[in-house]
């Protein structure tokens, strides 16, 4: 029996998603803080359900991230004065460092993923990607 498109797209993100996963300790990031870290890095005075929104988690969940982020020392976090519902966010070096170390990382999993595919197919994947988020 011929495996299901969804089987093997699910398959390759899981694969994917535990080699990235497998050294998160030597970043010092747990699963869900990249996306965060990343997010306020382009987003100044963001919103807490804004994060979850665009992270795809719960906003209590986001919550614990940012405190999290805050004990180790990646981000400052404090309340937005003239919107008491938005905090102030901003990474720190070591928020910066691990975000930087990160992405690299990724990129080299990324690397070894698509070896053997052309650009063209490359870029056919991520056309098609666009079109499916957009569904």
């Amino acid at each position: 029996m011929k495996t299901p498109f969804y089987m093997l797209v699910f398959k390759a993100f899981h694969a994917q998603r535990q080699k990235n996963r497998a050294n998160m300790n030597l970043f010092h990031l747990s699963p869900g803080q990249p996306k965060v870290l990343r997010y306020i890095q382009t987003h100044e005075n963001c919103k807490l359900k804004d994060i979850a929104k665009e992270c795809d988690v719960e906003s209590a969940t986001v919550s614990k991230i940012l405190d999290n982020l805050a004990d180790k020392k990646m981000i400052v976090k404090a309340i937005n004065p003239q919107n008491k519902r938005a905090y102030q966010l901003n990474l720190t070096e070591t928020g910066e460092s691990a975000l930087k170390k990160w992405n690299e990382h990724c990129l080299e999993v990324e690397q070894i993923s698509l070896k053997g595919f052309s650009e063209d197919e490359k870029s056919s994947f991520r056309n098609t990607y666009v079109e499916c988020i957009q569904i």
